[in-house]
This record gives structure tokens, C-alpha cells and sequence, in this order.
């Protein structure tokens, strides 16, 4: 079998993370191509490249508020999706999976040009109404449907036009690679200058979705409360975020959160990840957080907002705590209470790695794609 893996976002984070996985753990199976964009996909060209999984890269425009972007992306969608479906019918495709989110309709629209069956992949729980209203009428084009979580199932459960049950699968972990069972060289500096400090961080690219300001106001609560943290956000800063970098980093200031670290992103995440005392997770909407799931195979407990499926692996008073409401006030009790309590903050850990490994295990989530993918190829 044959799959074609397209995403119109070349800038690496949960979702090409996840097709790379996927693509490298099933290829003694099914040959997967990934098909992404020219412009931001460097990074993402290397991953491949690492992982030995074929890619073509295309000029697919994608939507956004910067009003040259948009432009071309309102000019050139037609002429786009017509040279996808070309690609798609010369190679011969058996599958194309759609990845990426609900607004990114083009690989979608091609492969039915081409006359070929189409997963749409759902990795999210919130889209602004236009875009919800599009998605719901091309979701007639899209022969099955991949959710990435249960969250994201129920979301767009009453927008999906065609009676389909699809298949939830959550994003895989490593659980081999992402392991506390062992030593990581790399980034000895940075962590010699925590010291003894009881750290608490979160690996995401800094934008709104993940509610970096909030990862800021919680700090100021618990360093009110406790006098012995670090807090550590790592990742990139994109050119179209950095003026809320700036809101962040000013806010930071006002507040006196003068123990908040921004690292930028790193090749390889776990050295910094193996030193987390507390994986803290702020953001405002998530489908299948890997980030999480990775703090969570590293045996890390887990303090988060109630995002996504999050509460379905993380559960309270086991191994941490996702929690609604006032998230502020509430994240930070929870954090000041583990750092009181580190018996309790190891055996949650410890409970965090049983549960990655028995529910979120990379190998769980291949096996789902196969069965996905073999399905829909021979329905009728």
C-alpha cells in the first residue's frame, strides 16, 4: 500500500512530528510519501531526511492573517490543488491522508480529483466559524475520518455531513526513546544552572494556543507561596509571534517572574525534559498533546489545563492533574502542593510512565493507522 501524507504547514510541531512517527514505524508495511510545503519546512525536510521517509515538497499557500500570505493563498488554492492531484494520479497513490486539522482542505479536494480514497485527520477542538462552516461542507468529499482524540470526535461530530464512526487515534509516544531509564548527554550547561531548583516546564512554540501568559501568571502564584522553583518554556519563536513574545516577556517583568527561562528549540528535547521535576501544560486548546505524552513517558507528573483528552491519561491524585476553571489559581495549588510533597510528585511520575506506556505507546497508534488505512482502501 501506498499512502500520500499531505500537511499545508511546514513548521514542525505536534502533527509533523506525528506523520514522521507514524510513516518510520509502519514502512516494513506500507510505503508512506509526505507531501508538504516549501516555505518553513526546512526543519521538517530534516526530519524526513533522519527518518528516511520519502517527502515531496510542493508550493501549497496555507491561510493566514498576514495579508501577503493570504493573497496568494487566495490566488493560487486552485492552481495548488490541481498540481496536488497530478502528483497524486502520476504516483499511483493508494490512500491520501490529510493531516493537519480541519482548515486544510486542499489535500481533500485533489485526492478526489484524482479518484482517491481520502483519510481527513482532526487534530483539534477549536475553529473559528468560517472555517468550521467550510469544513463541514467539503467533509462530503472525505471518504473516512481520523480523530486524534475523543475531544476532537465530539467536536465535529455535528459538522461531519456523512455518516461515518471513524477512528480515534491518539498521537504515540516512544515510550523506548522517551525513557527515565536513561542518561541523555546534551545541554549540560543550562541544566548545571538549575542547580538544586525544583523545575517545572513545558516544550511548546510560543503562541496564544498555548497560553504561555497563563504558564507566567501561574509562576508568580507559586513563587509567592514557595521560594526554591525554575520555570523553563522551550521552543521556537516564529517571526509571526514574536510581538506576543514580547507581551509575554513583558508581562513577565511587571509580575517579577524573574525565574522563567525561554529556551529555544531543541533537536533533541529530553536532557532538558529528563530534568523537569513537573511537566506544566497551559494550553487553551488541545486535541492528542505529544508533548504531554512524552513528559508523561519520561515519567514525569503532569499539571495541565483539561484540554483535549488529557483527562482520560492524566488523572487526579495519580499521577497529576488537569484541571478547569480558574486555571491560574488552580494549576498553581496544584504545583505548590508537589512541590511540598515530592514523595507524592515521584510516585506520580512513576504512574505517568505506567500509563504512557500501556496506553500511549507509539506501536498502538501505527497498528490503529494500518487497520485505518487498509479499511477504507478496500471499502467499497
Amino acid at each position: 500500500m501506498k499512502v500520500a501524507n499531505i500537511i499545508e504547514e511546514g513548521k514542525v510541531g505536534g502533527p509533523q512530528i506525528r506523520m514522521v512517527n507514524i510513516a518510520k514505524s509502519i514502512q516494513n508495511k506500507i510505503t508512506t510519501v509526505v507531501i508538504m510545503p516549501s516555505s518553513s519546512s526546512q526543519q521538517f525536510q530534516t526530519l524526513c531526511n533522519k527518518s528516511q521517509i520519502k517527502f515531496k515538497v510542493m508550493s501549497i499557500s496555507k491561510i493566514t492573517k498576514e495579508w501577503r500570505v493570504a493573497l496568494k493563498y487566495l490566488f493560487c488554492s486552485f492552481f495548488e490543488v490541481i498540481r496536488i492531484a497530478l502528483f497524486l494520479r502520476k504516483n499511483n497513490f493508494d490512500i491520501i491522508h490529510v493531516s493537519g486539522g480541519s482548515w486544510q482542505y486542499k489535500g481533500v479536494i485533489a485526492g478526489k480529483i484524482a479518484g482517491v480514497k481520502v483519510i481527513w485527520h482532526l487534530n483539534d477542538t477549536y475553529t473559528p466559524f468560517l472555517l468550521r462552516k467550510m469544513f463541514s461542507l467539503i467533509s462530503v468529499f472525505s471518504d473516512e475520518f481520523i480523530f486524534a482524540s475523543q475531544a476532537s470526535k465530539s467536536y465535529y461530530k455535528g459538522l461531519i455531513k456523512t455518516k461515518k464512526e471513524g477512528y480515534v487515534i491518539p498521537s504515540g509516544v516512544d515510550t523506548k526513546k522517551f525513557s527515565p531509564n536513561v542518561k541523555y548527554n546534551g545541554d549540560e550547561l543550562t541544566i548545571s544552572q538549575m542547580s538544586d531548583k525544583f523545575v517545572i516546564g513545558m516544550i511548546a512554540n510560543i503562541n496564544p494556543v498555548k497560553g504561555i501568559e497563563n504558564f507566567v501568571r501561574v509562576a508568580k502564584e507559586v513563587n509567592a507561596k514557595v521560594k526554591n522553583c525554575q520555570f523553563v518554556v522551550i521552543g521556537k519563536i516564529y517571526e509571526n509571534q514574536e510581538t506576543y513574545y514580547k507581551k509575554v516577556k513583558l508581562l513577565s517583568s511587571t509580575l517579577k517572574v524573574d525565574n522563567l527561562s525561554f529556551v529555544d528549540e531543541k533537536e533533541d528535547v529530553r536532557p532538558l525534559l529528563n530534568r523537569f521535576d513537573i511537566y506544566l501544560c497551559t494550553s487553551k486548546y488541545e486535541s492528542s498533546p505529544v508533548s504531554v505524552w512524552e513528559a508523561m513517558s519520561m515519567g514525569k507528573p503532569i499539571v495541565s489545563t483539561d484540554v483535549g483528552d488529557v483527562s482520560l491519561y492524566v488523572k487526579s491524585n495519580t499521577n497529576g492533574y488537569a484541571e478547569k476553571g480558574n486555571i491560574v489559581e488552580a494549576l498553581a495549588k496544584r504545583l505548590i502542593y508537589l512541590n511540598t510533597n515530592r514523595d507524592i510528585c515521584y510516585k506520580f511520575g512513576k504512574k505517568s510512565r505506567a500509563v504512557a506506556k500501556n496506553n500511549l505507546d507509539l506501536s498502538f497508534s501505527a497498528d490503529k493507522h494500518i487497520v485505518a488505512y487498509k479499511n477504507t482502501c478496500y471499502k467499497p
